[in-house]
């Protein structure tokens, strides 16, 4: 939409976007469609693959309880991506527009090359679960077997385990309606006068700073990585390896072994006809002592 700013500090912090589905008239529905589908929205593709994964996880806690934990972590993880994914396209294609005025004249739909991709995705997302309609929904679950003649020679295949098909239910509509509840949540808390741009300042203490931090991932990642990685290059790589070893001994020392020789080339190079007597004959001398030994 736009790649540089004027107004604000950071061109892709979507709170600095906001009215973008008027500028993007292709992308914002696409991006709709990924939001329902990853949100696990029926009919949408999301919604099937999830349903499995979700289903497959309580199923097995009927044997191993310990599953009903990876149960539970899944239907957060659905309510909080519900609801982020919302949050996020409220921020940048819904709202009032929050570029700033020379942004504003700027804002234009991607390029085909870009949207047509998308196009063939959003159409993918919207058909794509039919390949895969659980016997639940009154399908065949065509693809739940298509990797067995593959795994089938492993030899240690887990036994399927199937939930009765009104605890299936149950899970389904408890799923979506998690999924609707992030959605509609991100709607209730997300109102126009909330939308504002990004705050220069920082919490000061607290959740608000671990989260405005993002978990201090990056300082994590900046001294674990980052630091280590630059002091390596500055203190071995540049001043060992390049300034002493690649500059000092083999480009300078090639310089300086060079001029040596011509140095003593130089001294031999006296420019008297006697000394040059003297020193052929001392080289046929050389020789002959060679020879006769």
């Amino acid at each position: 939409a736009y790649h540089a700013t004027h107004s604000h500090e950071d061109a892709q912090d979507m709170r600095n976007m906001g009215g973008l589905a008027r500028s993007m008239p292709w992308t914002a529905p696409l991006m709709w469609i990924a939001t329902l589908a990853i949100a696990g929205i029926p009919p949408f593709a999301g919604f099937f693959s999830k349903d499995e994964i979700l289903g497959a996880a309580f199923a097995e806690a009927a044997v191993r309880p310990a599953w009903y934990a990876f149960w539970a972590m899944g239907i957060a993880a659905a309510l909080l991506t519900a609801f982020y994914m919302t949050r996020l396209m409220l921020y940048t294609f819904h709202g009032p527009n929050r570029t700033g005025e020379r942004e504003r004249e700027h804002l234009h739909e991607a390029p085909w090359i870009m949207t047509g991709p998308l196009v063939a995705l959003g159409v993918l997302t919207v058909i794509g679960g039919a390949l895969n309609v659980p016997r639940l929904l009154g399908g065949g679950a065509y693809l739940e077997h298509w990797l067995e003649p593959v795994t089938a020679a492993a030899g240690q295949l887990s036994p399927l385990v199937e939930a009765p098909p009104a605890t299936e239910w149950a899970l389904v509509v408890g799923a979506v309606l998690v999924a609707g509840l992030g959605i509609a949540g991100a709607f209730r808390i997300l109102r126009p006068e909330s939308l504002l741009h990004a705050r220069l300042a920082p919490p000061e203490s607290g959740l608000g700073r671990i989260l405005w931090k993002k978990w201090y991932a990056d300082e994590l990642y900046d001294a674990v990585i980052v630091r280590p990685v630059m002091w390596v290059s500055r203190e071995i790589l540049w001043k060992v390896v390049d300034v002493r070893i690649v500059d000092g001994l083999l480009v300078n020392g090639t310089a300086v072994f060079t001029r040596a020789l011509g140095w003593i080339g130089s001294q031999l190079q006296t420019g008297e006809v006697g000394a040059y007597v003297v020193l052929f004959v001392t080289g046929v001398l050389a020789v002959l002592f060679s020879a006769l030994r």
